[in-house]
């Protein structure tokens, strides 16, 4: 009887086996849904909308603007509608140039997921901080899915932004010899990948060796500042954007030569931060950012990083409803990071030093900023577009003006990477990437948050467009498919182990 009952069991067992399989096959092979795409429109006139010139901070009177073949072909009052345009109702509204996030990483999902949110949130242009280390992943996006999104999204057959620069899978193994640096960055130039990204674990001599790859092959080094680097070596040797708020807080510390030592290893995270944060060389870090502004470097802080660690107590962040906007898996490490630093910096004393940091590094930002180094918005974060306008936000805490903060957000991403001359700004010539705005963004930058439309090449997402692009996503992320494809991607990529 007893062998009986178990024969079952194991039946029973293998039967529920099979079909979960099954039922993981199915959805891995389900079809990709396509988010709702822009209107195509030749011929386009916005009408009566005060055009945001964010090279002088000023917005001009209403005024008309016409859109051919994706340009930007005229501004005027007097502009006659031609016969067949479309025509956008621009009154009591402001339009800005599309906007720019620098510090952005997209999947296989992405489509589904990231990108169609960013477009949501006017997000015209990303650069992206991470490829792969193969030629092709099954999570990571690589620099041909890139490359392929972006001609769509030019096209209008796809909701993405643009790809303004596409980094390579990080530089971090301390291990790493200067050969093999020399020889995976010339894989990284075959692929096409152009950025090659530094990390927090790679070598002195290594890094060296990357600027020097660097130089070699027209591929500027941008991310992190690796903890052997020196800052001012770093600012001084080659590297071209620096990434976070930590870099100041850790590279201008007075205890600075100890941490990149290692003497501060051993000490509980909390106590780190304290040593790094108690004295500091002010005369050396603002040294460093004369550097940085004299060598035209860029600093993107993603401040919401800071903010993430300094409110992982915080109910309301773990459990912010825009994460419904996220898949499950992400969801899950998002908490899973909160509830670490959480546990790490219990005593609301150690809290308040991550309060703490993210002053630090607000006011690190408004110091760059002023000494005029280009300080650019970037999210890095799961809440695709919808964080990026936190991020402004932090940049407005911090202390930059509305118009400062738009100014970042646009023409000065656009200079940096060389695109100033088809984006950034609203010229006639320019590419149409534009987005209409409820209200104006040189009084309160929140108003960047109220999105009427937004033009990307010159396609059109309307209000309606845009809600559909929400909804879309919403539902792509807790869809069954979606889930597969990401816990399959982590179980097969060799970048998971590095992430």
């Amino acid at each position: 009887m007893v062998r009986r009952w178990s024969l079952r069991l194991i039946k029973t067992i293998g039967a529920l086996l099979a079909l979960s399989l099954l039922a993981f096959a199915v959805a891995l092979a389900w079809p990709r849904a396509a988010a709702p795409r822009p209107d195509h429109a030749p011929l386009l006139l916005i009408e009566g909308a005060r055009i945001v010139d964010v090279e002088s901070s000023t917005a001009g009177e209403p005024t008309r603007l016409l859109v051919r073949d994706g340009r930007i072909a005229a501004i005027g009052s007097a502009i006659t509608a031609p016969a067949g345009a479309r025509r956008i109702d621009g009154r009591g509204k402001w339009l800005i140039p599309g906007l720019w996030d620098m510090h952005s990483h997209s999947f296989q999902i992405s489509p589904q997921l990231h990108l169609p949110l960013q477009v949501a949130n006017g997000i015209t242009a990303v650069r992206d901080m991470m490829g792969c280390p193969e030629a092709s992943d099954p999570l990571l996006a690589c620099h041909d899915d890139k490359l392929r999104w972006s001609r769509a999204a030019v096209a209008g057959t796809m909701a993405s932004p643009r790809f303004i620069g596409d980094a390579s899978f990080y530089y971090e193994d301390p291990n790493l010899t200067a050969a093999a640096v020399a020889a995976r960055a010339a894989t990284d130039k075959a692929r096409g990948v152009t950025l090659l990204k530094s990390y927090n674990r790679l070598s002195l001599p290594a890094w060296r060796a990357l600027i020097a790859a660097s130089a070699r092959h027209g591929l500027p080094v941008v991310g992190h500042v690796p903890k052997a680097v020196p800052l001012d070596e770093a600012v001084t040797g080659g590297q071209r954007s620096f990434e976070h708020g930590r870099i100041f807080i850790e590279g201008c510390a007075a205890e600075a030569p100890a941490w990149r030592a290692g003497r501060l290893d051993g000490l509980p995270s909390p106590a780190r931060l304290r040593r790094l944060l108690a004295k500091r060389d002010e005369p050396a870090c603002a040294a460093i950012m004369m550097q940085m502004a004299a060598r035209k470097l860029a600093f993107v802080p993603t401040l919401v990083t800071r903010e993430e660690d300094a409110r992982a107590h915080d109910s309301a962040l773990t459990e912010d409803p825009r994460l419904r906007f996220a898949d499950p898996l992400s969801r899950w490490a998002y908490r899973d990071d909160a509830g670490a630093t959480a546990t790490s910096y219990a005593a609301a004393a150690d809290r308040a030093l991550l309060t703490q940091a993210l002053r630090r590094a607000q006011a690190d930002a408004l110091a760059a900023h002023r000494a005029g180094v280009s300080v650019l918005v970037g999210s890095d974060t799961i809440i695709a577009g919808l964080r990026y306008h936190d991020e402004l936000a932090q940049l407005a805490a911090a202390g930059l003006t509305p118009a400062e903060v738009l100014r970042a957000a646009t023409i000065d991403a656009a200079r940096f990477v060389g695109h100033d001359r088809e984006l950034g700004s609203i010229a006639v010539g320019k590419r149409a990437d534009l987005v209409l705005l409820d209200a104006d963004p040189l009084t309160d930058v929140a108003a960047s948050r109220r999105i009427a439309a937004v033009l990307l090449n010159g396609h059109v997402y309307d209000r309606s467009r845009l809600a559909a692009l929400h909804d879309y996503v919403a539902r792509q992320a807790n869809h069954p498919a979606n889930w597969a494809r990401m816990i399959w991607g982590f179980a097969t990529s060799p970048a998971s182990s590095s992430l």
